[in-house]
């Protein structure tokens, strides 16, 4: 009975020699993977810490730290920080023994798990348990490295078959990330769906409001950090899914939170989640390496319109040129006041300024695409940034005029020559909208005359069953183009109340004398620059798209 007690009570000292004095200083190691089974209640985070934790104090065992590693591969030691600050503990003298659920928490690649086991834990006096795989190392038989080695086999297996399950969600437009996207959060219905989060989309909207006038990463970042907005860590740890504390809040407790990082906000402007967009797969990934390399955005696999969008495309499109034309400093090496706004009105594509020749110290407007391809592609369409300044300062001047001196007439001509022909294109939504509602009541109609019709015995099953799919799919479609229709509906009249409110802001330019880059972000959201040939003259046309959407934003 002495002998069973004693046993019970038996400790480890550093030295490993018996010691019923001396308590053991456990350190208890909790990975989860997205490899794993995320939908297994038993290998989460906080079961796999409980379960270890009992154990440990049933041995009476006194629990020195837990360390954690969630969302990570087991793959590689140096890209667990969890793991890493265990070893330096250990290293320092802090831990008798190290428990883990199983060993393949502790490694899957079974050198790795050689190293810790048979080198790394013996030389520093830790014992090592893997509790429900029977791992002790006290009791090594001399198979657990065996074991090991059948472990990471399992995991590239196990890889490979969920590599291949993501590949088929991808497909299909799910969303798959541990974390949604910031501005978003997984449906409790289905955490393959995303849906608009109220406390963060707002965030999201200034970001783009922001680099829509033109405002590159750094700006805004000093801008949200004087609004004292916290950065995605911080409501990460809000909203309890993550415990992770970025660099800055580390170096600065008190106000890291409000410190965004530069690439953080460069990944969102990018994101095409925000118009409602599931893009997969844009990374390259190699079993025992992991991640090796981004792919291009035209190797991702995308689906559209998978759930609501929190940025409109137009906007998202016009943010992605403007984020582009800001990346390469003028011949200069200044950045062009007129960044992201010149367009080909041939191609379509930007136009870069460069020195008229070498010579010269003229700046000049040409089309991108004539630059890179040549004239077999499109036309120079060059013009001088002088030119260009000047016609868009006199038209900026003449509009903040005529607005203050006629507000409805500036109005009606803004109406007039709107690029989406407003007014008729309206009439033809309403009329389509109204076209469809009808069929769709005259298919309600049908549908209850052959339920009728096979309650009767007119209609056998089958064929009550055929014309009945028919219809609802007619039924399906024809709703589907109504909501469209009416959301392109509001948005004509969106356009309709942000003119007036644009014209309120262009009166404020009504003593102009100089142009910066953010008067014109905030007035125009385009200049297309059209070139006709006539005969051996050439036609330029500047046409100024002035920016209603983004005016209210503003004011």
């Amino acid at each position: 009975m002495e002998e069973n007690f004693m046993k019970n009570r038996t400790v480890y000292s550093r030295n490993n020699k018996l010691n019923c004095e001396t308590e053991v200083r456990a350190a208890i190691y909790c990975r989860l993977s997205k490899d794993d089974n995320l939908d297994s209640e038993s290998e989460s985070i906080q079961n796999q810490r409980k379960l270890l934790t009992d154990y440990c104090t049933e041995q009476g065992w006194k629990i020195v730290s837990c360390y954690e590693d969630d969302g990570i591969s087991g793959l590689k030691m140096d890209t667990r920080p969890g793991l890493q600050r265990m070893l330096d503990d250990i290293r320092r003298g802090q831990i008798d023994l190290v428990i883990t659920k199983d060993s393949s928490r502790l490694a899957r690649n079974y050198l790795d798990f050689g190293l810790l086991f048979e080198k790394f834990f013996p030389k520093n006096h830790v014992r090592y348990i893997g509790l429900t795989d029977n791992v002790d190392s006290e009791r090594d038989d001399g198979f657990i490295p065996i074991r090991a080695y059948f472990n990471e086999h399992y995991c590239r297996d196990i890889s490979g078959k969920i590599h291949a399950t993501y590949d088929i969600k991808a497909k299909e437009g799910q969303f798959t990330g541990c974390l949604a996207p910031f501005g978003y959060k997984k449906d409790p219905a289905d955490k393959n769906h995303l849906i608009i989060d109220e406390d963060t989309a707002p965030i999201v909207r200034k970001l783009f409001a922001y680099a829509l006038d033109g405002h590159g990463p750094n700006y805004i970042r000093r801008k949200l950090e004087d609004e004292q907005i916290p950065c995605p860590t911080w409501w990460n740890r809000q909203k309890g899914l993550r415990k992770v504390y970025s660099k800055f809040e580390k170096l600065d407790p008190e106000n890291g939170r409000f410190v965004w990082d530069f690439t953080t906000i460069q990944d969102i402007l990018a994101n095409p989640v925000y118009i409602g967009t599931i893009a997969s797969q844009k990374s390259e990934y190699k079993f025992k390496v992991g991640w090796i390399g981004a792919k291009k955005p035209e190797d991702w696999i995308t689906v559209e319109n998978m759930h609501e969008p929190i940025i409109d495309r137009e906007t998202f499109e016009l943010v992605a040129s403007k984020v582009k034309s800001r990346k390469r400093p003028d011949a200069w090496g200044n950045y062009s006041i007129f960044a992201g706004l010149v367009q080909c009105g041939q191609c379509g594509s930007s136009m870069n300024i460069r020195r008229a020749n070498q010579k010269s110290k003229d700046k000049i407007y040409t089309c991108s695409r004539y630059n890179k391809f040549g004239v077999k592609h499109c036309s120079q369409h060059r013009i001088k940034f002088d030119t260009l300044y000047e016609i868009v300062l006199s038209e900026i001047q003449k509009c903040a005029k005529a607005a203050l001196a006629d507000e409805e007439a500036i109005e009606r001509e803004l109406q007039m020559h709107s690029e989406s022909g407003a007014v008729s294109e309206r009439e033809v939504i309403e009329r389509s909208i109204s076209s469809d509602n009808e069929r769709i009541r005259e298919l309600e109609r049908v549908i209850g005359r052959l339920y009728e019709d096979m309650v009767s015995g007119k209609l056998n099953e089958d064929t009550f069953n055929s014309i009945l799919e028919q219809k609802q799919t007619e039924q399906a479609t024809l709703k589907n183009r109504v909501r469209l229709n009416s959301e392109r509906l509001a948005e004509r009249e969106q356009e309709e109340i942000d003119s007036v409110r644009w014209i309120e802001t262009i009166k404020e330019y009504a003593d102009i004398r100089e142009l910066d880059a953010t008067t014109l972000n905030r007035l125009i959201r385009v200049i297309v620059i059209h070139e006709d040939l006539d005969g051996e003259t050439v036609r330029q046309t500047v046409e100024i798209h002035w920016n209603f959407k983004g005016s209210n934003e503003n004011t």
